[in-house]
């Protein structure tokens, strides 16, 4: 790892170098190296939560990530991350106190624990992903990820731990789901011409920190649908609405109709508490505040309605 510091040391440019190795013994076709090659991108710029949450104090204004070497064979990418960091308490170009220009300082000097932050975190969001992604494709509990910063947390050069599980776990849950297992699924389509291929992350040494074993690697989906809701509701207002059916008596119970501009099959309403089930008992068409809640249908992929909610009569 190196860094240069720059702007009057208000900003200190960190370059992490790690490999991705692929253990294929089949060549890789082009479009699944550019989707994975995105995905290490799109994984990268997540890391620098970890660093901010290793670090308190810094923080990461901007992230970049270059190829330095790509091999096919078994396919071997060489990596390099570039972060910008400075001071969180101060704007990004504003002149630093001694403190702070020490704070980043002690942060460049570090630079085994910053290895192991941006290969580790990384690690992490691609088994977290890959858990996402097989959970899609079957009820089956996936095999656990070999990923140490899941259960180990992260350590420094000293073998001193700066992000403990629970911290790291944390952070994990606040990325966006969807996105995670999508880098995570082209993450690994360097492998699904091989059944045998493992994925390794290593050090600017070679020596493996983090891997895949093919075992784990082939339950991983080639394609990833993210999972819908089971159910939805939405918020509509001044909607025409027809009743073919109605009680007097009741308010959950004994009502129906459509939603013309919406939908024509009939479904069941209900009555909001404030709506005198009397009183509208025998109209016909009325204008209405609405909720429309409807069910996902796995076959026609799509939400079909089943009950309104009528709130208000407008």
């Amino acid at each position: 790892m190196q860094a240069t510091a720059t702007l009057d040391a208000n900003e200190v440019i960190v370059e992490t170098e790690f490999t991705v190795y692929y253990s294929t013994k089949n060549i890789v076709p082009i479009p699944k190296i550019i989707d994975a090659l995105k995905s290490i991108e799109s994984i990268l710029h997540k890391t620098p939560k970890f660093v901010e949450a290793a670090y308190p104090g810094i923080k990461v204004y901007d992230s970049q990530v270059f190829i330095n070497h790509l091999e096919s064979g078994s396919l071997d990418i060489k990596v390099v991350l570039r972060q910008v960091l400075g001071d969180a308490k101060y704007e990004r170009g504003e002149k630093l106190v001694d403190d702070a220009k020490q704070l980043i300082k002690d942060v460049v000097s570090d630079s085994k624990t910053m290895n192991n932050i941006v290969i580790f975190s990384m690690g992490a969001i691609v088994a977290t992903g890959f858990n996402y992604a097989i959970a899609t494709k079957n009820t089956s509990q996936p095999t656990p990820a070999p990923v140490t910063i899941v259960n180990n947390g992260i350590m420094n050069g000293s073998g001193t731990m700066i992000l403990s599980p629970e911290e790291t776990q944390k952070i994990l849950e606040k990325l966006p789901q969807k996105q995670v297992a999508k880098d995570a699924v082209n993450f690994a389509k360097p492998t699904k011409d091989d059944p045998n291929s493992s994925i390794e992350l290593q050090d600017d040494s070679h020596i493996k920190q983090v891997s895949f074993d093919s075992k784990y690697v082939n339950q991983v989906p080639e394609h990833y649908e993210p999972p819908e809701q089971e159910q939805k509701e939405e918020l509509l207002k001044n909607q025409d609405v027809y009743i073919y059916a109605s009680d007097r008596d009741k308010t959950n119970s004994g009502w129906a109709g459509i939603v013309p501009d919406l939908f024509e099959a009939r479904v069941n309403f209900d009555l909001a508490d404030s709506i005198n089930p009397d009183k509208l008992h025998g109209k016909r068409k009325i204008k209405a505040n609405i909720i429309v809640h409807s069910k996902f249908n796995k076959t026609k992929r799509s939400y079909i309605p089943s009950k309104v909610t009528i709130l208000e009569i407008v």
